[in-house]
């Protein structure tokens, strides 16, 4: 769903207009239609009357203020990613369904399966509103009685009201929106690509042709470079380069727009540019898919509350979000830190009985960020009903004698492993006399 962003194309003169087109009989009566030559009239009339005042400053906040702040919202550098406004519901349920699954036809089969149902594979995700922000201005009688001086000082007042709520919202909604690519690449969800850097001029050729080969592996069907390993695609449209300002100004936009397979014009276009990677060390860049963020505006409102002791009014601009990602789309990240680290298995030694089951799960610390995805494998087993799967869920057979290794290889570097040693619990077996 396309961001729709109005913009407020009106002087002083058709603002007040707009509003008293709008408000009520007793407004209309009290207030004069507005005219380039009786600003001081209009303010008078407005300010005279509290309730009228109080009907301006609404109508004046409400309607032309978020209008205002709805349309400059998106100057956010990570704007591209968000998907609109979610109209219900706090909750976005997102469905994948994997590929099926080819089958050899064989006629003497086909007679008994014609009726047998073929479940499709299917995943779901769901993101949840995660941001209740809220901003708070105060427009005092003394601004508000200079602002009616002449009509650009109506324009002058929303505008400072708006940039004091716009510039802190839209600043936290980048924050927020970087901190999903740091959060994504702690939890080892980033497909990682270790890149010899920008130091050098054959270092940065290096570092651009590997740019150059995944963005052509991504055009393929593939289940490697999704943290959800489902089979998926993204074609070269959808995709979308975010560059840290370093990378971006030492390496020639031309260079990379060629390494893309586009112009320079529509490379610019799927190029988005950020200060920096936080605290992912050595991160230079990413390549996503489109489809990536799960950015939703859940709420957007202005409410008011006049202070009669103070003679201001204090405005409050709430903000609501769905902050997240689809583990379904396609992540890379790029980066100058190779892999090195660990392997942390659990449990690292246990004692089973035979015929029992046990999960084993695995983190990787270290540096690289690689996408925490494990192989598993088993050694020493006598019972060939022995068996771990490709997710570390070890069965012991009921004649297993044992012992076991489980070996555990990170699927991005097959040279970091480690392994748990499985002891087989032994039977005892009591007799009785009579």
């Amino acid at each position: 769903m396309a961001i729709k962003t109005q913009t407020l194309k009106a002087n002083g003169v058709q603002i007040l207009n707009t509003i008293r087109a709008n408000a009520n009989y007793d407004y209309q009566s009290r207030v004069p239609e507005a005219t380039q030559e009786n600003i001081k009239e209009v303010g008078n009339a407005i300010l005279s009357y509290q309730a009228t005042t109080n009907a301006f400053l609404s109508a004046l906040i409400n309607r032309i203020g978020l209008v205002l702040i709805t349309s400059r919202m998106y100057e956010n550098p990570l704007r591209e990613f968000k998907k609109g406004k979610l109209e219900f519901g706090e909750t976005v349920e997102e469905i994948f369904v994997n590929i099926a699954q080819a089958q050899h036809y064989d006629p003497s089969v086909a007679e008994n399966e014609v009726f047998k149902r073929e479940i499709p594979d299917v995943k779901a995700i769901f993101h949840r509103m995660d941001r209740q922000d809220f901003y708070k201005a105060t427009i005092s009688n003394d601004q508000l009685r200079t602002a009616f001086l002449s009509y650009q000082g109506i324009e002058d007042l929303i505008g400072r009201f708006v940039d004091s709520l716009y510039s802190g919202d839209n600043y936290d909604e980048f924050l927020c929106m970087k901190q999903l690519l740091i959060d994504y690449a702690n939890n080892g969800y980033f497909y990682s690509v270790t890149i010899p850097g920008i130091d050098t001029a054959d270092n940065a050729r290096q570092s651009i042709s590997l740019l150059r080969e995944y963005s052509n592996n991504l055009t393929f069907m593939s289940n490697t470079y999704n943290s959800m390993g489902v089979a998926t695609t993204t074609p070269r449209a959808d995709q979308l380069i975010i560059l840290d300002t370093h990378f971006d100004a030492v390496v020639d936009v031309e260079v990379l727009a060629q390494a893309f397979n586009m112009d320079k014009a529509d490379f610019l276009g799927r190029r988005v540019l950020i200060d920096n990677f936080g605290e992912l060390s050595g991160a230079v860049a990413a390549l996503i898919d489109r489809n990536w963020f799960m950015v939703f505006d859940n709420y957007m409102s202005f409410t008011e509350q006049y202070n009669a002791q103070g003679l201001y009014w204090n405005y409050f601009f709430h903000h609501w979000q769905t902050l997240s990602t689809s583990r379904f789309s396609n992540a890379i990240l790029f980066t100058t830190d190779a892999v090195e680290g660990s392997i942390t298995v659990t449990p690292s030694a246990p004692t089973l009985a035979k015929g029992a089951q046990q999960q084993f799960t695995a983190v990787f610390s270290g540096t690289g960020s690689p996408m925490q995805k494990f192989n598993w494998s088993l050694d020493g087993n006598s019972d060939e009903s022995t068996n771990i799967t490709s997710e570390g869920l070890l069965t012991v057979g009921a004649n297993e004698t044992g012992p076991l290794t489980v070996n555990c290889i990170l699927a991005q570097d097959t040279s970091i492993t480690k392994a748990a040693t499985v002891t087989i619990a032994k039977t005892i077996t009591t007799s009785s006399f009579a």
